[in-house]
């Protein structure tokens, strides 16, 4: 939900905010002592949250441009004749959807492959 909003995804967002969100509301009112209480716990959640959601979005705003730059290189690391299997493996994969778990990775590949 808050993911969605800070893409400008309103309507999806209010969305799960209506249904999904609607239903835990629901339930943590049940397990709570209070209304009071449930109001405060899921308040704190939702600020959290938007946080965590603004701190994941700001990193990757950082982050993806240096990876994409690192991506750009792989095929000129083989040129110079660096690990080619990584560096197709690598290449092979960029078609795919990926994750920046995978970017990290080749990150790191290549930094290794550097060191040597």
């Amino acid at each position: 939900m808050c993911f969605l909003r800070s893409e400008g995804r309103e309507a999806e967002a209010r969305e799960i905010e209506e249904t999904e969100l609607a239903a835990a509301v629901v339930d943590a009112r049940r397990a709570s002592e209070s209304d009071a209480e449930a109001d405060a716990l899921l308040k704190t959640l939702k600020s959290e949250e938007e946080e965590r959601v603004a701190d994941a979005v700001a990193f990757a705003e950082v982050l993806m441009p240096m990876l994409a730059e690192r991506l750009k290189q792989l095929p000129q690391a083989n040129a110079r004749g660096q690990n080619p299997r990584q560096v197709r493996r690598n290449t092979e994969r960029s078609a795919e959807m990926r994750g920046i778990a995978d970017f990290i990775d080749d990150m790191l590949a290549q930094d290794r492959a550097g060191l040597r």
